[in-house]
This record gives structure tokens, C-alpha cells and sequence, in this order.
């Protein structure tokens, strides 16, 4: 396995508790929570692989569910990205544009493939968490806006993430 998994398991405590002691408490507008722990997930070399990606993201919900009093609907969220994570990025992301080895981030693909990337995830997470956590017909299009804001606020806090903190090793 690639060496650079080891630092993701290491980093997974220390984006629980993010989410759970610092960003749960925040609601935006009363009801926009950012999702910032399933960067873990969307970094992830493209080496990864498969069954290392889905068990990695259940844990990681997981962490988030038991957390936060929830029945499962951040571990499912986490397993459905991580199953679809190496198809989206065959789609976004051209090969021979980074190494499967390196972490995706965005100083390696650049602004614009980055972002479409990490959207893409971004939204297929919170579409399923918040089908699951909030769905009812008769609140459709409030819970779409709660999606869409959600998204919104979870990506903007990811790319200002990349800027400060997340720097590829030099080689």
C-alpha cells in the first residue's frame, strides 16, 4: 500500500473532531452545515484501492455517525463516494496528469479540474446524506437548497483548506 494512506488514517481523528467539535456546532443560516471531513476521501491517491477507499469511508462516517447521534447516514454517504471515486476521477481527471501515487489536491491538477472534481464529490455526498437524514415531499425544495447551500459552503472551506494547509511534498 502506498505510504501516503498511513498519513490519511493518521489525519481521520483530527478531521472527526473538526467536524464533530467545531463545525456541528456552526449552522450557517440555521440549517447549512459544512461537511469538511470527506476531504480525507476526495484527496486519496488514485492508487488507492478499492476496498481500502470503501473501508476507509465507512470508518470515517462511522466516526462522524456515533459522533453525532446519526443512524448511519454519514457512513453511507462516505461508503457511496468512496465506491465512485475511482470512476470520477477517470472522468475528470486526464491521465498523466499527476502520478497515481500522489495525493489529489489542488496545487497538482490545478484550480479548475480540481474544483469540478471535488464538487462532483462534494454534491453526490450531501444529495444522499440529506436524502437519507431529511427527506420529505412535502419540504423537496427546502432540502434542495439546504444541498446546494451546504455543498457550496463545504467547497469553499475545502479549497481555502488547500490553499493554507495542504502542501504536496516536493520530490
Amino acid at each position: 500500500m502506498n505510504k501516503n494512506i498511513y498519513k490519511y488514517i493518521w489525519l481521520m481523528p483530527l478531521f472527526v473532531f473538526i467536524q464533530i467539535y467545531i463545525l456541528n456546532q456552526v449552522l450557517f443560516n440555521g440549517y447549512i452545515n459544512p461537511y469538511f471531513y470527506i476531504m480525507l476521501i476526495i484527496c486519496l491517491p488514485q492508487i488507492t484501492p478499492k476496498w481500502f477507499l470503501i473501508i476507509f469511508g465507512f470508518f470515517l462516517g462511522l466516526s462522524i455517525d456515533l459522533f453525532s447521534g446519526s443512524l448511519g447516514f454519514h457512513s453511507t454517504s462516505c461508503i457511496l463516494i468512496s465506491f465512485l471515486k475511482p470512476s470520477i476521477e477517470k472522468i475528470i481527471i486526464p491521465k498523466n496528469t499527476i502520478s497515481n501515487e500522489q495525493d489529489i489536491l489542488m496545487e497538482r491538477l490545478g484550480f479548475k479540474m480540481f474544483s469540478i472534481y471535488a464538487f462532483i464529490m462534494i454534491s453526490i455526498h450531501h444529495i444522499i446524506l440529506f436524502f437519507l437524514a431529511h427527506f420529505r415531499i412535502s419540504s423537496l425544495e427546502n432540502m434542495l437548497g439546504k444541498i446546494f447551500l451546504s455543498s457550496i459552503i463545504t467547497f469553499i472551506i475545502i479549497i481555502i483548506s488547500q490553499f493554507f494547509f495542504f502542501k504536496p511534498e516536493r520530490r
